[in-house]
């Protein structure tokens, strides 16, 4: 039940079709929380983004900017330099 209620706080599921901007959704292997498949079920949600992609990093925790910062870092770089304009 407490993991339904953190999902389901911020309310995303009501809003993805406001989403127009491209999405990089980067999640580890090792999530106690969500997993893969969970991603990758969501991922696909994002309908009206013009670029929605998954990226899995081996052996990622749940916070993954804590437990592979150096990829996390490598995607976001990645991310940013490709929508900057």
């Amino acid at each position: 039940m407490a993991a339904i209620n953190l999902r389901d706080r911020d309310g995303l599921h009501n809003r993805l079709w406001d989403v127009t901007c491209p999405v990089r959704w980067i999640h580890g292997t090792s999530d106690a929380v969500y997993s893969v498949q969970n991603a990758e079920e969501e991922i696909q949600l994002f309908k009206n983004s013009p670029d929605a992609r998954l990226v899995v990093v081996e052996g990622g925790q749940h916070f993954l900017s804590f437990s592979n910062p150096k990829e996390v870092t490598e995607q976001v770089l990645e991310f940013v330099g490709r929508w900057k304009e």
